[in-house]
C-alpha cells in the first residue's frame, strides 16, 4: 500500500471522494491508501470463490460479494475492500448507497506479495473489531495454501489446508467448497531457483 495524498479525511469525505473516482483505495483512520492492480492469479481465485461459494448459497437468505463492495470496520476507523465476504440474514447498511455493509460474518483475502504482511497483521486486527466476523481466510496466489482463522471463545483458532481433495468449510454460512475448484485454472509461479536446485 502506498499513500494516495498525505491528507486526513473523515469517513463521509471519502466515501463522497471515492465514490466519484475512478481507482479505488482503502481508508485506514483517516488516511486513504491507493490500491494497487492485482495479478491474473489472484483474480482468477477470487472470481472462483466468489462463484463456488454463491453456488453452494444458492437460494438461501445469504450473500457473497466480491471486492467491489466496500466493509466499514467502525472500531477501527477503517474501510477496505475485502476480495470476498458474506453472511446469512439481514445486510446491515452503513448509509443508504448500499454499497457499504459492516457486519460480515466471514471474509477472505487472496495474499499478493504487496500485502500480504498487512493482510496478516494490521489488516486482521482491525477486522476481528467486527463483532459479526466468525472466519478469516487467507488463500495464497503461489502455492496450494489456505489458511483459516476461527473465532472461539477463548480466542482465534488457526488451521491450514495443502490438499487439492480437502474442503474449505464456512461453518459461519454452512458452505462447503473444494479446494481444488479454489484454484481452478491457475499456474503457480516456478518455484526460485535455489528450491529447483536442490529438488
Amino acid at each position: 500500500m502506498s499513500a494516495a495524498e498525505k491528507l486526513h479525511y473523515t469517513p463521509v469525505e471519502y466515501l463522497e471522494i471515492e465514490r466519484a473516482a475512478d481507482n479505488r483505495g482503502e481508508y485506514v483512520d483517516g488516511e486513504v491508501f491507493a490500491m494497487a492492480g492485482g495479478t491474473i492469479n489472484h483474480g482468477v481465485i477470487a472470481s472462483n470463490l466468489l462463484r463456488e461459494i454463491g453456488n453452494v448459497l444458492g437460494e438461501r437468505p445469504c450473500l457473497a460479494v466480491g471486492s467491489d463492495v466496500k466493509v466499514w470496520i467502525g472500531a477501527a476507523n477503517t474501510f477496505t475492500y475485502p476480495d470476498v465476504s458474506g453472511l446469512c440474514g439481514p445486510v446491515d447498511y452503513y448509509d443508504q448507497a448500499r454499497d457499504v455493509y459492516t457486519n460480515p460474518s466471514f471474509i477472505v483475502e487472496v495474499l499478493s506479495d504487496s500485502t500480504e504482511t498487512y493482510d496478516r497483521g494490521g489488516k486482521f486486527r482491525r477486522y476481528q473489531t467486527l463483532p459479526s466476523l466468525r472466519e478469516y481466510v487467507l488463500v495464497s496466489q503461489n502455492e496450494m495454501a489456505v489458511e483459516i482463522f476461527r473465532r472461539h471463545e477463548a480466542g482465534w483458532l488457526y488451521s491450514a489446508i495443502q490438499s487439492p481433495e480437502a474442503m474449505l468449510k464456512l461453518d459461519s454460512v454452512d458452505c462447503e467448497i473444494p479446494i481444488a475448484e479454489i484454484y481452478r485454472n491457475v499456474e503457480f509461479p516456478p518455484p526460485p531457483e535455489s528450491e529447483s536446485q536442490q529438488g
